[in-house]
């Protein structure tokens, strides 16, 4: 499923790469029923759990920020869907040989599994981009995640298609990489800013909704769990100052909204952007 955000002269597509239901008990220690609150449930009262990632165009010029996790694995829990991000932009009527440039958030295996489908590029024009530091740490990781991250993007890097960013760096006129480390050592967000909208495509700054009223409640995920923490508390204080719109992939689907002040908290609070298939 996918959903269409207006971005000044770009369009950003929303794209359900996959889901899969959970029990919420045991997902952090301090959360109760309330911080549930924006998750679908089932009839066993499992929340789903999203898998998102982004496509961006202004008709003439296409990237994606980030490619989801691609085909199931052995490893990958019963039940979960996945891989549907190639079937999506097909449906949008784009062209995968159009991307230019797929930009990733961090090389955590479900953003970067869906690059690649049956040893071929997903999108086979595309370019690379990734933050030196994020490669630098997960190209000597001896763990699961690092042997992960190494055999999808070492063939990238063999064939010359990699760009990596040091800093800061604008993509395309208006949408600019923006490091926003803890989560992972080189982790990016993407500002999009264009005729006086202004929107956050997070990554995985936050993986769940309650980190806005609790920025420092960190998730084994989270790398530098201090530093996330901080870096989740700046980001979401500089989203309700300026009213800019947030989007995350892990939030339950489309994942767009608001961050603003209720009763004297910061929360999260959904849009509704329409479906666009």
């Amino acid at each position: 499923m996918t959903w269409k955000l207006d971005c000044g002269v770009y369009t950003l597509f929303v794209i359900e790469d996959g889901f899969y239901w959970r029990d919420p008990d045991g997902y952090h220690d301090e959360t109760t029923e309330r911080d549930w609150r924006f998750h679908p449930r089932n009839d066993e009262g499992q929340v789903r759990m999203n898998f998102g990632c982004h496509l961006i165009t202004d008709g003439d010029r296409t990237i994606m920020i980030d490619a989801g996790l691609g085909e199931p694995t052995p490893d990958m829990p019963p039940g979960m869907t996945v891989g549907l991000m190639p079937g999506a932009v097909d449906e949008l009527g784009i062209a995968r040989e159009s991307v230019e440039t797929v930009l990733y958030s961090h090389m955590h295996y479900d953003h970067i599994g869906g690059s690649m489908r049956d040893g071929h590029p997903v999108l086979p024009n595309a370019r690379h981009v990734f933050h030196e530091k994020e490669w630098a740490f997960w190209s000597e990781a001896d763990s699961d995640g690092g042997r992960a991250a190494r055999k999808v993007v070492s063939p990238f890097i063999d064939a010359d298609l990699v760009d990596f960013v040091d800093k800061d760096t604008e993509i395309l006129p208006g949408i600019t990489a923006v490091e926003s480390f803890g989560h992972t050592p080189g982790h990016l967000m993407v500002s999009i800013i264009s005729n006086g909208t202004r929107t956050l495509i997070g990554g995985d700054v936050s993986n769940h909704p309650f980190q806005v009223e609790h920025p420092h409640w960190s998730l084994p995920v989270d790398n530098d769990q201090d530093l996330a923490g901080k870096t989740r508390d700046r980001v979401f204080e500089e989203l309700r100052e300026t009213g800019t719109t947030f989007v995350a992939g892990h939030y339950p689907m489309p994942g767009v909204g608001k961050i603003v002040t209720d009763d004297g908290l910061r929360v999260y609070r959904p849009g509704s952007p329409p479906k666009a298939g």
